[in-house]
C-alpha cells in the first residue's frame, strides 16, 4: 500500500433511525487491482486513516501514517465488459446494499433477544463515493474479517439466497436465524446469504416480499428455496 496514492473520497453513511443517508468526507488508499470477484462485483483490499480523536494532536496523530491505518474491504458492481459500473444504477444497488445490511443487523438484534446460545451480528458497511474518478463510481466498504472461529474456520458461506446450505461444517446458527427472521417479520423477510467468520457476519441478501433489497432480492421464490433444504432442529451450534 506504500506506492499507492491516496484519494479523497465522499462517505455516505445510513442512520437507520432517519432512514436518511449523511456525508462526511475522508481519505483512503485502495489497491488497483481485485484480490477477488463473484459474478457481479470486485473486491479491492483498502485503507483507511481514522478520524483523529479531539484530544490528540493533529503531529502525533498524523505521524503513525498509513502503518496502523485499518484494513478494509471496497466492492463495486460491475458491467458486463468487466468495467466499473459508474451509472446511477450502479451507485444506487451500493446504496441499497448498506441499507439492507442494517436491515439484516436489526433481524440479528430480534434473534438475540431470544437469547440463544451464540449470538450473531452483521458488520457495519457504508458507502464511498471516489468523487475525483471518472464517473464517480461508489464503493461499498466494511472492515475486512481475519481469523478462524472456535473450530478452527475461517470464512464461510453458510447459505444463499437461492437454497444453497453448506453440508460440510453444518453450523446450526446461521440456518436458524435465518428462518427466526422470516417468523419474527411474520413472513415479510428472510437474512439470507449468511457468511462470515464465526457468528460475525457479512454481506448479507435480504429476502422481501415486494422486491425491495436489489437484484438479489428474490422475494417468496427465494424464501421458499430456503425452507426447501432447511431442516428445523433445536438451536445447539
Amino acid at each position: 500500500m506504500q506506492a499507492i496514492p491516496a484519494e479523497r473520497v465522499v462517505r455516505h453513511r445510513y442512520n437507520p433511525r432517519t432512514r436518511q443517508f449523511y456525508k462526511d468526507e475522508t481519505i483512503v488508499k485502495i489497491e488497483k487491482e481485485p484480490f477477488t470477484h463473484g459474478a457481479m462485483r470486485h473486491c479491492y483490499r483498502m485503507k483507511k486513516l481514522a478520524t483523529p480523536p479531539q484530544s490528540a494532536s493533529n503531529h502525533r496523530f498524523h505521524s503513525y501514517g498509513w502503518s496502523r491505518a485499518l484494513n478494509y474491504v471496497a466492492k463495486c458492481y460491475l458491467n458486463e465488459d468487466g468495467t466499473i459500473d459508474t451509472s446511477q444504477h450502479g451507485s444506487d444497488s451500493v446504496l441499497t446494499d448498506i441499507i439492507l445490511q442494517y436491515e439484516a443487523a436489526h433481524w440479528a438484534e430480534e434473534f438475540n433477544k431470544s437469547d440463544p446460545p451464540k449470538k450473531v451480528d452483521f458488520i457495519r458497511a457504508y458507502a464511498l463515493e471516489f468523487v475525483d474518478r471518472p464517473g464517480k463510481p461508489m464503493f461499498a466498504v466494511e472492515r475486512f474479517i481475519a481469523g478462524n472461529d472456535s473450530y478452527g474456520v475461517g470464512f464461510l458461506k453458510h447459505n444463499t439466497n437461492s437454497g444453497y446450505v453448506d453440508t460440510e461444517i453444518r453450523r446450526k446458527t446461521p440456518q436458524v436465524f435465518s428462518a427466526h427472521s422470516f417468523y419474527a417479520s411474520e413472513g415479510q423477510r428472510l437474512v439470507a446469504d449468511i457468511q462470515g467468520v464465526g457468528d460475525l457476519y457479512t454481506d448479507p441478501q435480504v429476502l422481501s416480499i415486494d422486491f425491495r433489497f436489489g437484484d438479489g432480492d428474490l422475494g417468496p421464490r427465494g424464501m421458499a428455496l430456503f425452507f426447501k433444504t432447511f431442516r428445523h432442529c433445536d438451536l445447539s451450534d
